[in-house]
């Protein structure tokens, strides 16, 4: 099924430039080293930054399965 869908994206090219995740020779220190690029740059400029983090590696833990699935 993976593969499927990367055939997929690719060839109707949906993956921007900036998406990390599913491209072969993008890793998370790449995307870490172009956020904080960004962040260099735009303090460069003297703007300000703001930035927001959500941690969501419990969020499915705290849902009420129940609800959303029944039973």
């Amino acid at each position: 099924m993976y593969n499927r869908l990367i055939s997929y994206a690719y060839k109707y090219d949906l993956l921007t430039g900036e998406q990390f995740a599913f491209k072969d020779g993008k890793f998370t220190e790449l995307a870490s080293q172009t956020f904080i690029k960004c962040i260099q740059e735009v303090l460069d400029n003297r703007s300000n930054v703001t930035g927001i983090f959500l941690d969501r590696t419990k969020v499915y833990s705290v849902l009420n399965r129940h609800f959303y699935w029944g039973n």
